[in-house]
């Protein structure tokens, strides 16, 4: 097990002893920068938009993310920050390991995705919300400072290696059964089995399983997505959204709780798209 330094104890205490319910409301807000359903939303966005492919390639930097987090996670063993020594605000569900931080591998994994499309002044913004996360999840009490230092870096390589993936296939089509011989998507699916068997948080492992098998579903039915713009695009992200939250309902039900998470990704990449295809007026 990897247990927490000194130096990082004190860096905690230091840091909560700074507490304020201002502050409390600030980093709960700030720490979602960090959370793979806002991804996941935008994944879904840009799905629903048409850019099909630059939404798969976003799922896919989720996963591995996860994935990679999951199994050092499973692996070093190091329990979250105790209630009974820190102040801890907000609870997660998904795990009770802290090495390395999920939210920060995540935003600095979408960070090393546009590495080498975004400007400098757009960088040095994200390189700012990503020391925000990171300070977030300490405030909270969530992860010590060695968590998020690590997930950082974890997180840039991650995305660094997702866009070499889509640079390295930018010349394929994303269509028809050409989609299941890409090496992009056969990496996303032995990692969505990764993130399975090390991942406690199998709920957004459903959610992801969900959208990757909606995905190959809907290019080999030889279906594509229109790219609206405008109102009709606002109407269409505004149905899709509304859908995909009236599923989400349905995670909080035991009783359908497992199968709304495969849904709500199958709604993102097939079943919303197809029903836009067949029923949205031209």
């Amino acid at each position: 097990m990897l247990e927490p330094t000194q130096p990082e104890i004190a860096f905690s205490h230091f840091v909560q002893s700074f507490a304020s319910q201002p502050l409390d409301i600030f980093f709960q807000i700030v720490t979602m920068l960090g959370h793979p359903a806002v991804w996941l939303a935008v994944a879904a966005f840009l799905y629903w938009k048409g850019e099909e492919k630059k939404s798969f390639f976003i799922a896919a930097n989720i996963l591995f993310a996860a994935a990679v987090v999951g199994i050092l996670k499973s692996v070093t063993g190091r329990p979250r920050p105790s209630p009974a020594e820190f102040m801890v605000i907000g609870a997660e569900s998904d795990s009770n390991l802290s090495f390395p931080s999920g939210h920060t591998t995540t935003i600095s994994a979408m960070l090393g995705y546009y590495w080498k499309t975004i400007s400098r002044n757009i960088m040095v913004m994200w390189f700012a919300a990503i020391a925000l996360v990171m300070l977030s999840r300490v405030y909270l009490g969530q992860h010590y400072i060695g968590d998020v230092v690590v997930g950082s870096m974890f997180g840039i390589v991650i995305g660094n290696v997702t866009g070499f993936l889509e640079s390295k296939y930018s010349g394929i089509k994303f269509n028809g059964r050409r989609v299941l011989e890409e090496a992009g998507l056969a990496i996303a699916i032995i990692a969505a089995v990764v993130i399975a068997v090390f991942l406690s948080s199998l709920s957004f492992a459903g959610v992801l399983f969900g959208y990757f098998a909606g995905a190959c579903t809907y290019k080999l039915l030889n279906m594509d997505s229109e790219r609206p713009n405008g109102k009709r695009l606002a109407a269409k992200e505004a149905i899709g959204f509304g859908g995909a939250g009236a599923i989400a309902l349905g995670t909080a039900m035991p009783a359908i709780g497992t199968i709304s998470y495969f849904a709500l990704g199958l709604w993102i990449s097939l079943i919303y798209p197809a029903l836009w295809e067949k029923l949205a007026p031209k």
